[in-house]
């Protein structure tokens, strides 16, 4: 029993000491101007700043200036992001799979130092750039698959310039620093769709470090697809409605768009279209193939022209004539219009005699900045391209008959078919499988 009121008064009297030691340094601290607050460790320096918004307020790096168009979009959809808050770690983050993972494991660095530069020493700042490295441990597949796809390699664009250069760009070292940094702000990492917004905008924790495993719309999908996707599907263009799936339904991204698209399969392929897990409106509506007249002659039909879905309800849609890399002598170099050529990339998944196609952004000198001064294959692909707008509506300016007979005079009647008089002479030969001759 004296053993028990000994040490209890030992334990009583340690914790007055420590409870003295505190108040006295709160009073030094409070009133001394040149008191420094003492930085307690839990894990790491690394937790000690990140999830202290106070400290990162201080320490963060000055935010790049944006342009004019990324200002608007983050302004209009999304918030902008202060630095700090960019890099800010919320302590939920830590209760997380990802979260109970030492910060190093991914990230290096020095976490007994307790200044910024000497924290961020050998820092590894976005490890998803090596997913090889940093996600495949935990998720091979995931990352075998998205090794090929086309968010990760950009083989769409490549196989663009290639074929019309004529030869390979990517070993030519001057050819592919000029292509990464005109277009390599649009490949996508694992961490660009589940932790953070894109490189595209400047970047920053969606929701301070934890992943999400269904990347957010706004912050992920349209930052990078804003300019001809987004804002058509959201309904920001003024004359035009939003998407009918958006509008009506509220459906996001990936109601449509699967992770096995988005993540791609070890199987690279050449563009968009030529991946199987497309969706296809007759995923959902396989039904409507016979559902009116206009819908039995156009697509069910085995002996009339079949149309692509968007030929009858999509509204009017981006067309691009300036490229981002070079000069366009048009002045309109992004304006709405709405065309339909033949399909010139037919198959089983895409059948249809005729599509929806948009003008994009390429001459002959469009990589005349990297050195090209001209593309010798320039007519061995389209300038018009196989489009699908996102801004479905049933009702459009083909489908709604109002004050005519039917729809043979909202369609045949107009120019809404892609013929020579739409092309300039640089472009004549390269879209000749496209063009429809009326009378």
């Amino acid at each position: 029993m004296a053993f028990n009121i000994k040490r209890r008064r030992r334990l009583t009297g340690g914790l007055l000491l420590i409870l003295l030691g505190l108040f006295f340094q709160n009073c030094t601290d409070k009133h001394s101007p040149t008191a420094t607050p003492p930085i307690v460790l839990e894990r790491s320096s690394c937790e000690h700043c990140h999830l202290n918004p106070a400290l990162l307020k201080q320490t963060a790096t000055p935010a790049e200036t944006h342009s004019d168009q990324i200002q608007e979009y983050l302004t209009e959809l999304i918030p902008v992001l202060e630095p700090w808050e960019k890099v800010r770690v919320k302590d939920d983050f830590l209760n997380t799979p990802h979260g109970r993972i030492e910060c190093v494991a991914c990230h290096h660095g020095e976490p007994t130092v307790q200044d910024k530069a000497g924290a961020h020493v050998n820092l590894v700042s976005v490890p998803s750039d090596s997913p090889q490295v940093y996600c495949r441990p935990c998720h091979q597949k995931q990352v075998v698959n998205h090794e090929n796809s086309l968010h990760s390699q950009l083989t769409g664009f490549l196989n663009g310039i290639e074929t019309r250069l004529g030869n390979p760009i990517t070993t030519d070292a001057n050819l592919m620093a000029n292509f990464q940094t005109d277009c390599g702000k649009c490949h996508a990492t694992c961490g660009q769709c589940h932790l953070q917004r894109p490189l595209a905008i400047q970047g920053g924790f969606i929701d301070g470090h934890e992943f999400i495993r269904r990347p957010l719309q706004q912050e992920n999908c349209i930052a990078c697809h804003q300019s001809r996707i987004g804002i058509e599907y959201l309904g920001e263009v003024g004359g035009y409605s939003p998407d009918v799936h958006w509008q009506k339904h509220g459906f996001s991204c990936g109601i449509c768009h699967s992770p096995e698209e988005m993540h791609g399969s070890e199987q690279p392929y050449e563009h968009r279209l030529a991946d199987p897990n497309l969706p296809r409106c007759v995923d959902c509506h396989s039904d409507l193939q016979e559902a009116n007249h206009f819908h039995l002659v156009h697509v069910a039909s085995p002996w009339r022209s079949k149309l692509a879905c968007q030929v009858c309800h999509a509204q009017d849609y981006v067309n691009c004539n300036g490229c981002h890399t070079g000069a366009s002598e048009n002045p309109e170099r992004i304006y709405r219009d709405f065309k339909i050529a033949r399909n010139y990339l037919k198959s089983s998944t895409r059948a249809y005699d005729y599509v929806c196609v948009r003008h994009v952004p390429v001459t002959p000198a469009t990589f005349a900045s990297w050195g090209i001064a001209t593309l010798p294959n320039f007519a061995v692909a389209p300038t018009w391209k196989y489009a699908t707008p996102h801004n479905i509506q049933r009702w459009t300016t083909r489908t709604d008959t109002t004050g005519t007979r039917n729809c043979f005079d909202k369609c045949h009647k107009t120019d809404y078919y892609l013929t020579l008089r739409d092309l300039a002479d640089y472009e004549r030969e390269a879209n000749q499988a496209l063009i429809i001759e009326t009378n």
